[in-house]
């Protein structure tokens, strides 16, 4: 396999910025065909591009299924091109794919890309598919900050939610509608349906303070099921944690991409053990 660390230089952001890049080169059945996909993954509030590799089997996945990964950097900013900050979703959406098929001749086909991403990450991923129909095929959030008005209607009696959102929006007194989900949703859904990201969201039931992100995921759910798209939705026991994005990943790649292929992971975890009773000794 390749494991890279890219730093390429952004216009848009007047600043070099880091990628991480796997490519699943190693694999003598991949050595002669193109990849089958390129997955940006998307980290949350607070990570970096490392989070993906640190603590998920992200890497294993895509061997599994010829699939490269994208794992940039993206700080504190939602996705956005900053009120105060950085052109992030400049970068990320009209850059970066330029770079990767330049540097790496990785498919730019709208078929072949896939964005999904945590918390944070989660948001984002919906919010680049929804923004930029013509460039992703799909989209998965797995325990996203979907419906940001809500924490933003939280700012007179939370003040890490200004310290959060101030220097994405700045001192707007609303969300802008190009960073609303529910609105983006309302416009992609008048598109014809092959022209739509097929979209994802998973959640975990205990996943609340203390930024109800299970409340939010509800809120979005039920609005978008009015809507004509092609929308999935998964949630079982769990908070805000690793666990339960690690087995999104797998849920995702199986929707999207290679279906069956969870059912796949959940076999060999559930495989019977047998022990033995190994040396004993003195």
């Amino acid at each position: 396999m390749a494991m890279l660390t890219c730093k390429f230089r952004s216009d848009a952001m007047v600043s070099v910025s880091e990628v991480k890049i796997f490519l699943p080169t190693d694999q003598t059945a991949n050595t002669t065909r193109e990849v089958a996909g390129v997955v940006t993954l998307l980290h949350g509030y607070g990570n970096n591009c490392d989070c993906w590799l640190e603590n998920t089997a992200a890497v294993r996945y895509a061997k599994d299924n010829n699939l490269a990964l994208v794992m940039p950097e993206a700080a504190n900013s939602f996705y956005q091109d900053m009120a105060a900050g950085p052109a992030w979703q400049t970068w990320l959406t009209q850059e970066l794919p330029e770079h990767l098929a330049r540097n790496f001749r990785l498919p730019t086909e709208r078929e072949k890309n896939f964005v999904f991403g945590l918390s944070m990450g989660g948001y984002g991923a919906l919010l680049l598919a929804l923004r930029h129909p013509d460039r992703y095929a799909a989209a998965a959030s797995f325990s996203g900050c979907v419906d940001i008005g809500m924490m933003l209607e939280a700012r007179t009696v939370n003040p890490m939610v200004q310290q959060v959102f101030g220097p994405v929006f700045g001192t707007v007194s609303e969300l802008p509608r190009q960073a609303d989900l529910f609105a983006l949703a309302r416009e992609v859904s008048r598109l014809p349906a092959g022209q739509q990201p097929r979209l994802f969201c998973t959640v975990g039931r205990q996943d609340f303070a203390p930024y109800y992100i299970y409340n939010q995921n509800v809120n979005l759910r039920e609005e978008w099921e009015k809507l004509p798209l092609d929308f999935g939705w998964m949630e079982w026991d769990g908070g805000h944690e690793w666990d339960v994005w690690d087995r999104s990943l797998v849920y995702a790649i199986d929707r999207f991409i290679a279906p069956g292929y969870a059912g796949q992971v959940h076999a060999a975890w559930s495989a019977p053990v047998t022990r033995g009773e190994g040396n004993r000794h003195g």
